[in-house]
């Protein structure tokens, strides 16, 4: 049987460096929307997870805006290939982190790689390390169904991806103990859901 994640995570492993430099030009626009709406409910100095931070590209910045953030990712070649200092890695399902140890969560097209039927558990644990009252700013890919698809830069290599709807996602937000409090959409080579969220 195919393990997906395992799987995914081996091409990460062997793309890393080309991701990482691919992914290191000027900020996208929504990332620094979403920036700039985590300096607005949080004070500098907050603690904030970027969880499957990849390169740790955006760790990066999430630090230049005064923020304490670690990044934790699953693959150890990403978490190598850009040298940013203080990641982690870990697997999303079950961080390594005490409960209630973190201000916010930036979670960018990391979920997407997740085995639907754990989802509602990945994001109860996000519940769990968020302080009551924390900011969680995800994306995922929308859609339906799950799907192989080959990397355009490494034809050799595949990456598993599952997508969501948004009345189905934002419904696992809330049954994990999350008000939804902002959504948005994004076209690029896939569709994109951009979400908000509060923990109760």
């Amino acid at each position: 049987m195919i393990d997906n994640v395992r799987e995914t995570q081996a091409a990460y492993d062997a793309i890393a460096s080309e991701y990482a430099r691919r992914w290191a030009g000027p900020d996208q626009q929504w990332v620094t929307a979403e920036l700039e709406h985590l300096s607005a409910v949080l004070p500098s100095g907050a603690r904030v997870a970027d969880v499957g931070c990849g390169p740790g590209h955006h760790t990066r910045l999430l630090r230049e805006r005064g923020f304490r953030a670690v990044g934790f990712d699953l693959t150890l070649g990403m978490l190598a290939s850009h040298g940013v200092p203080g990641v982690v890695q870990a697997d999303m399902r079950a961080l390594p982190v005490a409960t209630e140890s973190f201000d916010a969560m930036w979670c960018a097209a990391a979920l997407l790689h997740v085995p639907r039927p754990d989802v509602p558990d990945a994001l109860a644990e996000f519940t769990r390390v968020l302080r009551p009252g924390g900011h969680l700013l995800t994306s995922v890919a929308e859609g339906d169904g799950e799907l192989w698809e080959p990397v355009s830069y490494a034809s050799s290599r595949r990456r598993w991806y599952v997508l969501h709807r948004l009345e189905t996602f934002t419904g696992h937000l809330r049954a994990a103990g999350f008000e939804v409090t902002g959504r948005a959409r994004r076209s690029t080579h896939r569709e994109w859901l951009h979400i908000r969220a509060r923990r109760i």
